[in-house]
């Protein structure tokens, strides 16, 4: 298990990782003060989306619901710039997360390569151990985090709505492209520099 921890510390340097990480800072810079909570509905929903993909639970989600789930999740990370309310911004990350975990194509190491060749057979251990690999490639995700909750009130503040046109601005560029077929040859492009590294 230790190995799959360090594995998805690896893994995180790695390009490919920048399909689920770029969508983890969006939602924290989006989400501001609400960080937590954003950043806690992300990683969840990739942990449990990601092992139903990746268990055959679930098929692949269409590309249109994908992009619509990134058009979402700005949304809903907007609202609590006005209302300010935990829920929401969780509900925004776990949003992104799902649409995240859809487009993810992971660079597989031996011991994740292990655990996907029988994921099926491992039951509720396959999700906790998905879980532990996934938690070593968003480690940084916990360091955005903590440096938004740090920051002073008096500091945060007037950066507030740069963050949060910064943040949605990146999410309407995914859900184009998304829609577009444009985020394929990322994927891709990112994948292919992850295997020459």
């Amino acid at each position: 298990m230790i190995d799959l921890l360090v594995e998805g510390f690896e893994t995180a340097l790695f390009p490919c990782s920048l399909v689920l990480l770029a969508p983890g800072v969006a939602a924290a810079v989006t989400a501001r003060q609400e960080s937590a909570a954003a950043l806690t509905g992300y990683v969840t929903t990739v942990i449990v989306v990601g092992w139903l993909r990746f268990s055959g639970q679930i098929g692949d989600i269409g590309i249109p619901i994908v992009a619509m789930a990134f058009a979402l999740a700005a949304a809903l990370l907007v609202v609590p710039l006005i209302r300010r309310i935990n829920l929401v911004s969780a509900a925004g990350g776990g949003v992104a997360g799902v649409a995240a975990a859809a487009l993810w194509e992971p660079c597989v190491g031996a011991e994740f390569g292990g655990l996907l060749s029988d994921l099926t057979g491992r039951g509720v251990v396959g999700v906790f151990l998905m879980g532990v690999y996934l938690v070593g490639i968003m480690a940084p995700l916990a360091i955005v985090g903590a440096v938004l909750h740090l920051i002073p009130n008096p500091f945060l503040l007037p950066a507030r709505p740069f963050m949060m046109v910064a943040g949605s601005a990146f999410f309407a560029v995914l859900a184009v492209a998304t829609a577009t077929g444009v985020i394929n040859s990322v994927i891709s492009k990112l994948v292919e520099l992850s295997i020459t590294v």
